[in-house]
């Protein structure tokens, strides 16, 4: 065995010395096209000039410039992609800071923000700590989603220029990621849908983390996070939603901006209309004359008069504009003391009709923590 290994060594050495001693004549026939005369201002011909051997200067020009555009090509890549990561990154934390706003100056914000919080500490502001944070997580979602998608077009242009300076074939490549690409979007073509419909649900502002929002008929509750693809809110029982935003067709949002708690206060018929909307009336002035109160209130309540009539009782409704998720602690207040201040004047109750339920009633879907509110 041992001897016919050697024989075959020994056969194939000349082979294989064959293929090396053609390869180097190759190698060195290219090299001898390239022009590499002294003093003919080719960069090949200066190397020779300052004492590089000829032979080594064409192997040089042969394999190192496409080395060096390689090289430069990767360098130019690496550069754009940091500009405009920084670039992005800048502007995305500027409109987070609320300081890109067109036709004001730094020193003009710098006033107004002085101005407003000496002038309305007090009240609710509209747009407030909460509103602040939305902006800013808005602005940092879209400019991570930009960032991810500028680096994806430019390695891919990156590994195209280079595969080309390389020597390799880019039509049947392309062809072939083409086909790849177009299989891909037919299987995941819900996945994209979900992903746009997460950049223009948070481009938008639709809804933020902490927003109670109405998405469907069972998922109805308290947003936790928002990505590009799912969103997850948890319900008044503590259920934990998942739905992806290429579903949503509708979006109910009962936080954003503003609130509004709404009280329907049932009396029976032997009630003085007038009487009770001026007792209402008080409440909602005493509610809002305390501090404490006041500074979720964006009004003072309004009663809005006689809204139904039944066999049974008068429906008199009072309304509270209210800071976002503050209405439902308003709209309890509320019943609280006008609760007392019936029971102080001798206002009687009007029964409930037991085919009529309230809207209000505890456990309905309404609100998630009870109490008839709505924006």
């Amino acid at each position: 065995m041992t001897g016919a290994l050697l024989a075959s060594t020994a056969s194939a050495t000349p082979s294989a010395t064959a293929d090396f001693e053609e390869r180097v004549s190759t190698y060195y026939d290219s090299a001898q096209t390239i022009p590499c005369t002294p003093g003919d201002g080719t960069f090949c011909g200066v190397m020779v000039d300052v004492g590089v051997n000829e032979t080594l200067a064409r192997f040089l020009i042969l394999y190192g410039t496409p080395v060096l555009k390689v090289l430069l090509i990767l360098v130019v890549g690496l550069v754009l992609r940091n500009f405009l990561h920084r670039l992005i990154g800048g502007l995305s934390e500027r409109i987070a800071a609320g300081e890109a706003q067109p036709g004001q100056s730094r020193w003009w914000r710098a006033g107004r923000g002085r101005g407003s919080s000496a002038g309305h500490s007090d009240t609710a502001r509209h747009d407030g700590t909460m509103a602040f944070e939305r902006r800013a997580q808005r602005a940092r979602t879209l400019g991570s989603v930009l960032r991810s998608t500028t680096t994806a077009v430019l390695m891919t242009v990156t590994a195209l220029l280079v595969l080309g300076q390389l020597g390799i074939p880019l039509g049947p490549l392309l062809a072939g990621v083409s086909v790849v690409g177009v299989a891909v979007g037919f299987g995941a073509q819900t996945l994209v849908k979900d992903f746009l419909a997460g950049i223009f649900l948070i481009a938008e502002d639709q809804f933020g983390v902490g927003d109670s929002v109405d998405l469907s008929a069972d998922a109805k509750g308290t947003v936790e996070a928002v990505s590009l693809r799912v969103t997850r809110l948890r319900g008044v029982d503590g259920t934990v939603w998942y739905v992806r935003n290429g579903d949503l067709l509708r979006v109910g949002n009962r936080s954003q901006g503003w609130s509004r708690a709404v009280l329907d206060v049932d009396v029976p018929y032997s009630a003085d209309a007038g009487r009770v909307a001026e007792l209402l009336e008080d409440v909602g002035r005493e509610l809002h004359a305390e501090r404490e109160w006041r500074r979720h209130l964006l009004e003072e309540p309004q009663v809005w008069g006689v809204e139904a009539l039944t066999l049974e009782k008068v429906v008199v409704r009072i309304a509270v504009r209210t800071a976002p998720l503050q209405q439902w602690a308003v709209a309890r207040e509320l019943r609280a003391r006008i609760k007392a201040r019936f029971d102080a004047e001798g206002v009687g109750h009007a029964v409930d009709d037991p085919a009529e339920p309230g809207a209000d009633a505890p456990g309905s879907d309404a609100e998630p923590t009870g109490g008839s509110a709505q924006r």
